[in-house]
């Protein structure tokens, strides 16, 4: 049988791949700065890996929310409809979750801006020795959105 504790230990799991994630960002974040494209590089399959847990952990998040009837509702929804002794517990969670979400949004926002300026960097250089770029300057859209709040 499901219950709040399985949901719990998933959104538990969430905050430690959000972790791990911020970890990357800033490893990322740090090789672009430093011009390093191989640790860069590294740094984006290991994220892919990592997306990839992500996308299963979501899915299973989804089925114990069926599960539990709960299906469609956001994290606050939830919160409100717990009982008295299970509303501590996971108010607690989702201000975790919701700080690692923001935690993560805002690394990698300066990893999108580092990136940006590089790219107009290289483009400048390559319109000033008379070559075209073969791609536009397309900013970076957000890669993780929070479905949790």
């Amino acid at each position: 049988m499901t219950t709040i504790i399985d949901f719990h230990n998933i959104v538990i799991h969430l905050i430690e791949l959000l972790e791990a994630l911020i970890s990357i960002e800033k490893d990322k974040l740090e090789s672009i700065t430093s011009k390093n494209l191989d640790v860069l590089n590294n740094c984006i399959k290991n994220e892919q890996v990592l997306v990839l847990k992500l996308k299963g952990l979501d899915k299973k998040r989804e089925q114990i929310l069926s599960a539990l009837g709960y299906d469609g509702l956001t994290y606050k929804e939830i919160i409100s409809r717990l009982p008295a002794e299970e509303k501590e517990e996971s108010s607690k969670l989702f201000a975790t979750l919701q700080k690692t979400t923001d935690d993560f949004h805002a690394i990698n926002d300066s990893v999108k801006v580092a990136l940006d300026v590089n790219l107009h960097v290289i483009n400048t250089t390559l319109s000033k020795l008379g070559q075209n770029p073969e791609t536009q300057q397309i900013p970076s859209g957000n890669n993780l959105k929070n479905r949790f709040a």
